[in-house]
């Protein structure tokens, strides 16, 4: 019995690479573009809708409410026009 237990022990230890991830089955680039600052607009209109968007969402509580403070926050950069 303790011969059994040593073969599928050896033998799942050798079938582990197996199923290991191969060099063609990596993860694909992201073709999405990101920035590292957000385009500027000449009016200032991005401007005055992230201040007056953080100061709405700034009224809820990170701690407790931080779901209700993104929505908050991604509901008046909506209605501002702007992305959040």
């Amino acid at each position: 019995m303790k011969k059994l237990f040593t073969a599928i022990a050896l033998a799942a230890m050798m079938a582990t690479p197996a199923f290991a991830a191969t060099a063609h089955h990596q993860t694909g680039q992201s073709t999405r573009h990101l920035y590292l600052y957000a385009p500027q607009d000449s009016g200032g209109a991005r401007a005055a809708a992230l201040q007056e968007c953080n100061s709405e969402a700034s009224k809820f509580s990170n701690m407790s409410w931080q779901t209700a403070q993104f929505a908050a926050y991604g509901n008046c950069m909506t209605a501002h026009g702007q992305q959040p």
